[in-house]
């Protein structure tokens, strides 16, 4: 039972960093340079989904914050795919 919240309390942590440290940066660069992205309107969602996301893959997060400008590039090309396909 200890495991299980240590375990807790590192992914959620791990949710909190990622989120703040790759998914902040990602949105603040979409909202000054895309302001007319879809992505915009549903920020709340996609930053609910991205927290979820790195609580469930928080082990894997640790690579992602260690290449921190390389994922926020490939992230911000991924979230604006469905935009230049318009």
């Amino acid at each position: 039972m200890d495991f299980l919240m240590y375990y807790a309390s590192f992914a959620v942590a791990g949710g909190v960093v990622s989120t703040w440290s790759l998914w902040r940066p990602a949105m603040n660069w979409i909202k000054v340079n895309k302001p007319e992205s879809t992505i915009n309107r549903f920020k709340w969602l996609n930053g609910t989904f991205f927290f979820i996301m790195s609580i469930i893959c928080a082990p894997a997060m640790i690579a992602c914050l260690v290449y921190e400008e390389h994922f926020i590039n490939n992230f911000i090309k991924s979230l604006l795919k469905k935009d230049d396909k318009k």
